[in-house]
């Protein structure tokens, strides 16, 4: 049974894992889809309106938008490791199915004569001499061709290096704030920076990772959202900027 995601939704303890982690994990790909529709379903839910009611969901424009918004919000979804563990252990058990028992008259149709004997073996015209066959080993060109590249890739994958599959999830995951922001910092930020307004946050996130640059991103957003600042934001304002300053950094 899949968990429910809006009980975990505020928890960003460092040892909860995302979604986008999981897809680094050796996991069958039907698994992932069906934990990927999962929680589609439950972020578009009337769960979620519950659990939101700051946001307009009477609008249908922003209904438009949430679609769109909670396409990126299911890899942020983060949830304890045997949380995800446990789930996709349940997905991974087949369904017993219903196996009907033949009657007595099946089994009577189905007895058969035993089979004839068999044939005796032929004997070989020559005995074969196994201590003196020689015997010869072809080398493979492709060993000749060995190139230090396939080397190298080989040994990435071993030691989880920067060309890995693991690397590169976890490269990605810090180059785009858009990664790094959990489902929960980004409601905290919509309700107490925005006052509910989605695309003030998703119009900061793409200036952050498509414009800003490291020198100047501060004063930036000094200027671009003097508007959303007050006193009683101050502290979640703060908990952004340490994020982008991991980016930067």
């Amino acid at each position: 049974m899949a968990p429910n995601i809006f009980l975990q939704y505020w928890n960003d303890s460092p040892e909860s894992i995302t979604f986008q982690e999981v897809l680094a994990w050796e996991v069958p790909t039907p698994i992932i889809e069906s934990i990927q529709v999962d929680l589609l379903a439950q972020l578009n839910s009337a769960r979620a309106q519950e659990n939101f009611p700051n946001f307009p969901w009477s609008n249908p424009r922003f209904l438009e938008k949430w679609e769109g918004i909670a396409q990126t919000l299911l890899y942020q979804v983060a949830l304890p490791a045997f949380i995800w563990g446990s789930w996709i252990e349940s997905l991974a058990i087949p369904v017993a199915e219903d196996v009907p028992q033949p009657s007595f008259a099946d089994l009577l149709n189905a007895y058969e004569a035993p089979d004839a004997p068999y044939a005796p073996a032929e004997t070989p015209a020559e005995p074969f001499d196994l201590l003196n066959t020689e015997v010869y080993f072809e080398a493979p060109e492709s060993l000749e061709d060995s190139s230090e590249e396939e080397f190298t890739r080989l040994k990435d994958l071993l030691s989880g290096s920067s060309d890995s599959l693991k690397s590169k999830v976890e490269s990605q995951m810090t180059q785009r704030i858009a990664d790094t922001i959990s489902l929960h910092q980004r409601i905290q930020f919509i309700q107490k920076i925005f006052l509910g307004d989605v695309a003030q946050l998703e119009s900061l996130i793409q200036f952050i990772d498509e414009e800003a640059e490291a020198e100047t991103w501060s004063q930036a957003l000094l200027e671009r959202y003097e508007a959303y600042r007050v006193a009683e934001n101050e502290a979640i304002w703060q908990e952004l900027h340490q994020l982008i300053e991991r980016k930067f950094n």
